[in-house]
């Protein structure tokens, strides 16, 4: 965005049509600031800065102060402590996990979702890249290590009746997830549950190429990111509201237009990631890995943030029967998320080509 103007800057190559797609869009956005006086705004990430947050700190940067938003970012412990977070007040706003959102919701806690940024989280089994392992029915009999509270780990289950794997035959060895990955890439383990967006970026980030089975592949569908707050915000106030979540998501189309500008932006904005070597093509992997699970359907066709209600109902299928006790009361879908804000950015079919070329990269790691 060209400070003091509101413009996102073009990228050459755009068509006239693609053009009037993204400015038509943007327009809706360009009447600022949405809060009457300037606000400072506590804001969690699901974890530790990475390349899947960069939309975050460029929406610190460039999209949030013309809103009158001041965004105090923090780090995350995950997404259920982020959860527990906003729902107790210590932060306005943050990054969910969509399963972890409605588990939270399930169990009384009062927030919603204001937009979905991408879907696909990326659970699922990841195997060295040159494993014989090939197709799921190949993980029977093998050895694969899995943090049990990590997200991806309860719906395994689920995965292998997809798949029509038995379970039984696999041999899980519980590790802590500071060596998930240090124990696959030491072949101590056949294979490995995880996120391949932290996972594998990671390992590939360290010339340790590694190959995913993803569970969305099987038929489960498992969005990722939200951009949550509690209930009571969005209904006192959906200025606010709507201010954030215009700023992320005018941010997060920044970063799909323009990606190197966006990690430079990231680099300046946490320059602790200087202190590792890998750190640069960890966050390239990572965004590109992330931005794979963003061009969907879902995005090109009803715009960055729209949160489709039919995969929404499949995954609280999923957190229903895994992760509550039987009987417990099935959360409504108006108490998980809103698409009052949604959709209001829509790249053109250009832009998504460029998208699609760039992240294409990472087809061979996740299938």
């Amino acid at each position: 965005m060209t400070p003091g103007t509101g413009q996102m800057t073009m990228r050459r190559g755009i068509s006239r049509r693609g053009f009037l797609t993204w400015t038509a869009a943007s327009a809706a956005l360009l009447p600022m600031p949405a809060v009457a006086e300037p606000r400072s705004v506590k804001f969690t990430l699901a974890w530790l800065a990475q390349g899947n947050f960069v939309y975050v700190f460029v929406a610190h940067a460039k999209t949030m102060k013309p809103r009158g938003i001041d965004l105090e970012i923090t780090r995350g412990f995950g997404s259920m402590a982020s959860a527990q977070g906003i729902a107790t007040g210590q932060f306005d706003f943050g990054i969910v996990a969509v399963p972890p959102l409605i588990l939270s919701v399930a169990k009384d806690l009062p927030l919603i979702a204001l937009a979905t940024c991408d879907y696909d989280s990326t659970m699922g089994v990841g195997v060295l890249d040159d494993s014989p392992i090939l197709k799921p029915q190949d993980l029977a009999g093998k050895k694969i290590a899995s943090v049990p509270t990590s997200g991806e780990f309860p719906f395994f289950p689920a995965y292998a009746d997809k798949v029509g794997l038995d379970a039984n035959s696999i041999e899980f060895v519980h590790v802590d997830n500071k060596v998930l990955e240090r124990v696959l890439m030491e072949k101590q383990v056949d294979a490995i549950t995880s996120f391949a967006l932290g996972s594998g970026s990671m390992m590939l980030s360290k010339s340790v190429p590694s190959r995913w089975m993803l569970y969305s592949a099987a038929g489960i569908r498992n969005h990722g990111q939200t951009i949550a707050t509690q209930r009571r915000t969005l209904e006192t106030d959906p200025a606010l509201c709507e201010a954030i979540t215009d700023g992320l998501l005018e941010a997060l189309a920044y970063t799909l237009t323009n990606p190197q500008d966006s990690l430079e932006l990231f680099r300046k904005e946490v320059p602790e990631m200087a202190l590792n070597p890998s750190s640069k093509e960890f966050a390239r992997i990572g965004l590109g890995m992330w931005q794979h699970g963003i061009d969907r359907p879902e995005a090109h066709e009803n715009g960055l943030g729209w949160s489709d209600p039919a995969a929404y109902a499949e995954t609280t299928d999923l957190v229903m029967r895994y992760l509550m006790e039987p009987g417990a009361k099935r959360p409504d879908p108006d108490a998980i998320f809103t698409n009052r804000f949604a959709g209001k950015i829509k790249l053109g079919a250009p832009q998504w080509t460029d998208v699609r070329a760039r992240v294409s990269e990472f087809d061979k790691y996740l299938s």
